[in-house]
C-alpha cells in the first residue's frame, strides 16, 4: 500500500494522501481488545480528538529546598522547575475543558526521574481522567519515557537543605507499578517483563481506523561506575525493535488503520543544523529510521525533546513521514498541542484528516515551590527566563568546564586535555602548537615589517621577527634596508637599561640588513612548551586556590561576551541574538527580524569577524584585569631557556626584547604595554581558521543561528494538516479467496495445546510461529503459499513442543529457521518479536492462542489484524 503525496510540505496547509486498505468487514468497539473484538462492521468515528503535551519535567514541591544547591541545579537547566506543577496543572484544566478522546505524552514525563515525581504526575493523570468521565468522556491517556525519566543520578531531593540522592525509577517499575494504565493494558507490548533499551515500546489502537506505536527510544542501562546503571541523552532503537514496530504498522495497515507513532527522540531534523551541533536530540542513524518508518507506512510521528514546536517532513520515494514536535510545558512557550483525526466512509472510500494546533495555555497562577509571582502569562514570563547570563554561565561550566577539569584530576595534568582539545595525542602537543605559530608569523623579514612583527631598538637597530622554513627556526634579525619600518621604541626600566647597556659592552657584535640576531629551535620550544604546560597545571588548575581564580575569570569572561554589541546602535547584544534564534524556533513558525539577518550576516563574514572582534576585544579585557593578572604572577618560567647553547647575542636580544621576564604577569604586560600587542585580538582573528565541528568557527555560529531562525522544511508548526484517503478492499485480493480454514484448525490446536514441561526454546518457536499465523490468517491478501509456510511451521512447532515434554529428540524443536527464512526466536531475553511471555504457567500458551485463534477465526478472509494483549496474558 503506498502513500500518494500532493503538495511540497512548504505551505500553510500541507495534504499528504495516503492509500489505507481495510477489511471488507472489521471490528468495532474500540474499548475492547482487538483480540476480542465481534466481526462486525467498523464503525469509525466523525471525529476522535486529542491533546499532546510533552517534556512535562515535573519537579515535585515536596523536593524543592531554597538552597545553594538547588539554584545551581536551576540555572543549569533551561526549564522552570519550580513552576512546572502549577504549569501542569492549567495544562490538564485546559484539557478538562476541551474533553479530547486521547492525550499523549512523548516523555520526559519528571525532571530527572525522581519515583515522587512519576507518582505525582500519575495522581494528576488520574484526577484530570475522573474529571473527564464525570462530564461523560472517556480519555485515554498513553505515555512514553523520556530520557530523563529512568536510572537517572540526577534526580534530587533539596529539602533538606543541600542536593541528596532520591528513589529514582527503573524501567520495571515505570510500566509495571506507575504507568501501567497509560499504555501497558490492552495494547500490544514489545517487551513487557523486559528493562533493555527500548522495552517500554507497545502499540494500542485507540480507535477504531487508528494505531498508535508508542516507540521506546532511550538509553538508560549505562554502566554508571558504581554498581548502578544511568542514562544518557542521546536515544537509538535497536535492530530487532525497528522491524517490530514496521511490522506493527504494516500489520495495521494490513487491517486498513492510520498509523501514527509517538517517541521522545526525533527522526527529521528540525533545523539545519541539529545534526551537527544538537544531534543527541535525534534517534541514532535517523534517516535510516525514518525510512523504515515512512515505508512501513507510518504517516507521522509525535516527538518531543528539543521542546520546540515544530514539524519537519522526510520524503523516501514516494513515502513521506511527519515528524510533528511539541514543545515542552516548562520551557518557552510552554504550549501544548490539540488535535483531531476525522473520519468519513462512502460506500467503498474511506478518508481521515489529521489536524494538529498549537495550543498556548494562557494565564498561569505560580505558587507552588514558594513562587509569590500570581497570575501570570507564561509564555511572556518564560520569555524572559530562556536564557539569562547565570544559566549560561552555569550550563557551560556543566556542560564544558567541569567535565575538562574532571579529566584533569583524573589525569593529573592538563597536557591530555589541551591536546584533545587541539585534536592530537598529548606527545605530539608541541608539534601542533609548533605548526600553529609557524604557520602565524610571517615568512620573512619583510614580510613581518608589514605585519607589525618588527621593533627599533636603538642600540641594534630594527629586528623582524618571523619563522624560516628553511632553518625551521623562528629567528628575528634586521630586514634588507629600504624596507618601510613599523618601528616601536621600548621603554625600559632604568635597572634594566644598566644591565642591558652592560651586556651590550660585554658583547662584541655588528649588524647588516638580514643578518640573524636570534633564532628559536623547535626542539627548544617543545621543552620549553612542556615545562610551561606543567607549570600552569600546578598553579591555575591542581592548586584550589587557582582554579577558584580561573573559573571566576572565565565566568566574568562569559559574562563580557555575552553583553557585547552586536550592532552599531549597541542595541542588542549577543545574548539577545542567541536568545532570540533559539526562542524563535522553539516557537516554531519562524520569523525574522533585520538586526538578527544583520547581525548573524557579520558573524560569518570574513571581512567583518563579528564574533572575532568580540571575543577580541572582551579577551584583551580580561588579560589585562588584576584577577587575570594575579593568577598570572604565580606562573613563572625562564625566557632564556628558548635559547639553545652559550648564544650571547641571542639571550641579549631576548632580554632587550622581553626585558627578562620571569612570570606571565610580567610577560602579558610587556607584550601588550611596550609593545602595545592585542593578544586577544590576535586569537579573535584565528578564529576564522579554527575548526570546531568540521567548520571555521564563526561559519558554525553564523549557520546553526541562521538555521535556528529560517525553517527550510515545513514552514507551518502550528496549525497543520494531513488529508488521508482509502479504498476500502472487498477482501481476497485478486477475486480468488484464499482457504484459510486449514490453517485456523492448526491455530485452534495450538490453543489447546498443553505446554506443561515442554523446553523454552520449544514455547519460543510456538509463539514466534503462532505469531506468523495469526499475521497470515488476518491478511486479506495473504498468498496460499503464505498460507501454507505458516501452517507448516506452525504444525512443527506444535511436534517440537510435545516431543520436548517427552524429553524425545525434537526437545530443541525451536532450533533452526522456519521455512520463511525467519529466525525461530530462539532468544529468550524478551526483545519483542510477537514473542509469548513465558511465565511457568502451564495455561499461559493454551490461553493466549486461545484468544488470539478466536480472534482470527473471526477474522479469516475480512483482513482483521489482531493484538497479542501481553498485560492480559500474565494476569
Amino acid at each position: 500500500m503506498d502513500s500518494l503525496f500532493s503538495g511540497d510540505g512548504m505551505r500553510r496547509r500541507s495534504f499528504l494522501k495516503l492509500v489505507i486498505a481495510a477489511g471488507g468487514a472489521t471490528a468495532a468497539a474500540a474499548a475492547m481488545p482487538r483480540t476480542a473484538r465481534a466481526a462486525e462492521a467498523e464503525v469509525y468515528p466523525s471525529k476522535f480528538t486529542f491533546a499532546v503535551m510533552s517534556d512535562v519535567h515535573y519537579f515535585s514541591p515536596s523536593l524543592y529546598g531554597d538552597n545553594e544547591d538547588y539554584v545551581t541545579a536551576e540555572n543549569s537547566d533551561r526549564k522552570m522547575f519550580r513552576e512546572s506543577s502549577d504549569i501542569l496543572d492549567k495544562a490538564l484544566a485546559d484539557i478538562v475543558a476541551a474533553k479530547p478522546n486521547m492525550v499523549i505524552v512523548p516523555g520526559d514525563l519528571t525532571k530527572d526521574g525522581e519515583r515522587v515525581c512519576h507518582e505525582e504526575v500519575k495522581e494528576k493523570f488520574d484526577a484530570t481522567r475522573e474529571q473527564l468521565e464525570a462530564a461523560g468522556v472517556n480519555t485515554q491517556f498513553y505515555v512514553i519515557n523520556g530520557n530523563h525519566d529512568l536510572n537517572n543520578h540526577n534526580g534530587k531531593d533539596f529539602s533538606g537543605g543541600t542536593a541528596e540522592d532520591t528513589d529514582r525509577t527503573d524501567p520495571s517499575e515505570y510500566k509495571g507499578e506507575i504507568w501501567t494504565a497509560c499504555g501497558y493494558t490492552d495494547t500490544t507490548a514489545y517487551d513487557l517483563g523486559g528493562t533493555a533499551d527500548g522495552s517500554l515500546s507497545y502499540v494500542a489502537q485507540p480507535c477504531p481506523g487508528l494505531t498508535l506505536i508508542a516507540v521506546d527510544t532511550c538509553k538508560y542501562n549505562v554502566d554508571a561506575g558504581d554498581g548502578t546503571l544511568a542514562q544518557e541523552t542521546s536515544g537509538h532503537i535497536s535492530d530487532d525493535l525497528l522491524e517490530w514496530v514496521c511490522e506493527q504498522a504494516k500489520q495495521a495497515r494490513a487491517a486498513g488503520d492510520v498509523v501514527v507513532a509517538m517517541q521522545h527522540h526525533g527522526i527529521v531534523p528540525h533545523f539545519g543544523y541539529e545534526p551537527v551541533i544538537f544531534g543527541e536530540y535525534l534517534v541514532d542513524d535517523y534517516e535510516r529510521v525514518a525510512q523504515a518508518y515512512a515505508e512501513a507506512g507510518i504517516s507521522a510521528v509525535f516527538t518531543g525533546h528539543m521542546h520546540a514546536n515544530d514539524i519537519a517532513a522526510a520524503t523516501y520515494g514516494d513515502a513521506t513521514i511527519y515528524d510533528i514536535e511539541t514543545g515542552s510545558l516548562v520551557t518557552y512557550p510552554s504550549r501544548m498541542r490539540m488535535g483531531s483525526f476525522a473520519f468519513t466512509q462512502d460506500g467503498g472510500e474511506l478518508s481521515c484528516t489529521l489536524t494538529v494546533d498549537s495550543h498556548d495555555l494562557g494565564q498561569v497562577t505560580l505558587d507552588s515551590c514558594g513562587l509569590t509571582a500570581g497570575t501570570q502569562d507564561i509564555e511572556g514570563y518564560g520569555k524572559e527566563r530562556t536564557l539569562t547570563v547565570e544559566s549560561v554561565q552555569t550550563m557551560l561550566g556543566g556542560y564544558a568546564i567541569d567535565p575538562l577539569v574532571a579529566q584533569i584530576d583524573a589525569a593529573g595534568s592538563i597536557k591530555p586535555v589541551i591536546a584533545g582539545l587541539v585534536g592530537c595525542e598529548p606527545a605530539a602537543l608541541g608539534e601542533a602548537a609548533w605548526g600553529l605559530l609557524a604557520s602565524a608569523l610571517p615568512a620573512s623579514p619583510e614580510a613581518a615589517v608589514e605585519a607589525g612583527l618588527s621593533f627599533s631598538i636603538s642600540s641594534l637597530g630594527t629586528i623582524a621577527i618571523y619563522y624560516n622554513s628553511e632553518t625551521d627556526c623562528i629567528e628575528a634579525a634586521e630586514p634588507a634596508e629600504g624596507t618601510d619600518e613599523a618601528a616601536l621604541a621600548l621603554d625600559l626600566e632604568s635597572d634594566e637599561a644598566a644591565e642591558f647597556a652592560t651586556a651590550l659592552a660585554t658583547t662584541p657584535m655588528t649588524m647588516a640588513a638580514g643578518e640573524l640576531v636570534l633564532h628559536i629551535e623547535h626542539a627548544a620550544f617543545t621543552a620549553f612548551l612542556d615545562k610551561l604546560i606543567a607549570e600552569l597545571g600546578a598553579k591555575v588548575v591542581m592548586d584550589d586556590t587557582g582554579r577558584a581564580a580561573f573559573l571566576g575569570i572565565v565566568n566574568d569572561l562569559v559574562a563580557a561576551l555575552l553583553a557585547s554589541p552586536v550592532d552599531a546602535e549597541a542595541a542588542h547584544t549577543v545574548l539577545a541574538l542567541v536568545d532570540f534564534a533559539y526562542q524563535d524556533h522553539l516557537l516554531g513558525c519562524e520569523t525574522q527580524e533585520q538586526w538578527v539577518e544583520s547581525a548573524i550576516a557579520a558573524i560569518g563574514d570574513s571581512e567583518q569577524n563579528l564574533l572575532g572582534a568580540i571575543v577580541g576585544a572582551r579577551l584583551d579585557e580580561a588579560l589585562a584585569g588584576s584577577e587575570f593578572m594575579g593568577l598570572a604572577q604565580t606562573v613563572t618560567f625562564d625566557l632564556n631557556e628558548l635559547i639553545v647553547g652559550d648564544n650571547s647575542l641571542g639571550k641579549l636580544a631576548m632580554m632587550l626584547l622581553l626585558g627578562n621576564k620571569k612570570n606571565l604577569a610580567e610577560l602579558l604586560q610587556l607584550l601588550t604595554g611596550s609593545f602595545d600587542l592585542k593578544l586577544g585580538s590576535t586569537v579573535g582573528g584565528l578564529l576564522t581558521g579554527i575548526e570546531l565541528m568540521g567548520e571555521p568557527i564563526p561559519a558554525l555560529a553564523q549557520n546553526a543561528l541562521s538555521t535556528l531562525c529560517h525553517d527550510d522544511n515545513v514552514v507551518e508548526d502550528h496549525n497543520f494538516s494531513l488529508a488521508a484517503s482509502a479504498t476500502i478492499p472487498s477482501g481476497g485480493g485478486d477475486g480468488d479467496e484464499v482457504d484459510k480454514s486449514g490453517l485456523q484448525q492448526v491455530i485452534d490446536q495450538a490453543g489447546a495445546l498443553d505446554t506443561t514441561g515442554a523446553s523454552q526454546s520449544a514455547l519460543d518457536e510456538l509463539s514466534a510461529a503462532l505469531a506468523l499465523a495469526q499475521r497470515v490468517a488476518s491478511n486479506p491478501d495473504a498468498s496460499a503459499e503464505d498460507v501454507a509456510s505458516a501452517q507448516a511451521r506452525l504444525e512443527r512447532a506444535i511436534k517440537a513442543v510435545e516431543e520436548s515434554k517427552r524429553g524425545g529428540a525434537g526437545g530443541n524443536g525451536g532450533s533452526g529457521t522456519s521455512d520463511d527464512g525467519s529466525s525461530n526466536g530462539s532468544d529468550d531475553t524478551g526483545n519483542g518479536n510477537d514473542k509469548l511471555t513465558s511465565t511457568g504457567d502451564a495455561s499461559l500458551i493454551p490461553v493466549a492462542a486461545s484468544a488470539l485463534g478466536g480472534a482470527a477465526a473471526l477474522a479469516a478472509g475480512l483482513g482483521v489484524r489482531h493484538h497479542m494483549n501481553a498485560a492480559n496474558l500474565d494476569e
